[in-house]
């Protein structure tokens, strides 16, 4: 996938359209898609049974997503796998008491899927910088709930990203912000008789957009 691939900017356009961060929205259907390979091959992959070897499993939310998938057998070997190395890592420890208090279990390494999503969080957000000067994907943007604040730091840190792009952002934002007002006002007593519109749920969206959708380790640089 390259910087200027169509696909990203199409995928962006379209994620543009649900009530989230649209790049929160791309990893988790990543994530999805990567833990959905796994278990169509039936924890076939020698290569990727070795990186959750070596990371002792993954890390609590992709591993629920892995216990929710509904494979067992994929998520019994893994498991089996795991168990394995996590005796070992126990066997070891009880055979050297003198360790005990100061080295214990060596960390492991981290989660394969992090690791994996980390790389496509970074070339989504080079991709939408590459696209940032495209009329679709601004207007997209505008109309959309906005990039949220950890994936928005993130292209920032990029060069080259058109102004036109911020604006859109801006735009987004302000609306958002405007809701949150209206929210506010009509918890007033002088206010309640008013109907509550499309601002209702403004809170939970705000809440979206400041902390975002995806896991730190995944979004950090």
């Amino acid at each position: 996938m390259t910087e200027r691939d169509k696909r990203i900017l199409f995928d962006f356009v379209d994620a543009c359209l649900l009530p989230r961060c649209p790049i929160c929205t791309l990893v988790q259907r990543a994530e999805q898609r990567t833990l959905a390979v796994y278990c169509a091959e039936g924890a076939g992959d020698q290569q990727r049974r070795a990186d959750v070897r070596a990371a002792r499993g993954l890390c609590a939310p992709h591993g629920a997503q892995l216990r929710d998938a509904k494979d067992a057998m994929a998520a019994a070997v893994t498991a089996y796998d795991v168990l394995t190395n996590l005796q070992r890592d126990l066997v070891a420890v009880r055979s050297n008491p003198r360790t005990w208090g100061r080295r214990g279990i060596a960390r492991p390494e981290p989660c394969p899927v992090c690791v994996d999503m980390q790389r496509y969080n970074r070339a989504v957000c080079a991709g939408i910088v590459a696209w940032s000067a495209d009329l679709s994907l601004q207007q997209a943007l505008a109309n959309s709930h906005g990039i949220c604040g950890p994936h928005l730091r993130t292209i920032s840190r990029h060069t080259g990203v058109a102004d036109e792009f911020w604006g859109a952002q801006s735009h987004a934002w302000q609306r958002l912000h405007d809701e949150l007002g209206e929210f506010i006002r009509k918890r007033d007593d002088r206010f309640r008789h008013e109907r509550q519109a499309s601002e209702a749920d403004a809170w939970k969206r705000a809440w979206h957009q400041i902390s975002g959708d995806v896991l730190n380790d995944i979004t950090k640089e």
